[in-house]
């Protein structure tokens, strides 16, 4: 039987973010600054995966809808 996927992320998260939250009482200036390198790491890959996504080319942009054209209509009865 396999663990699904986000039971895991949940049951790594939930108790990093508690040990953050401890660790914040005790160092505030890590806690920030590990929250400004998240947030500046996660912007990082947004702006990356979002340029490398090109558009389409016409060509492929009609391949992608071509088989609404092909497929006849349903039949009425």
């Amino acid at each position: 039987m396999m663990i699904p996927r986000w039971l895991v992320r949940c049951a790594i998260g939930v108790p990093a973010i508690l040990l953050f939250a401890f660790a914040a009482r005790e160092f505030p200036v890590i806690a920030v600054f590990v929250t400004l390198v998240g947030g500046l790491a996660g912007l990082v890959y947004l702006i990356t995966t979002r340029r490398s996504m090109s558009p389409l080319e016409p060509e492929q942009e009609r391949e992608k809808y071509r088989f609404l054209r092909d497929t006849p209509p349903p039949s009425g009865g």
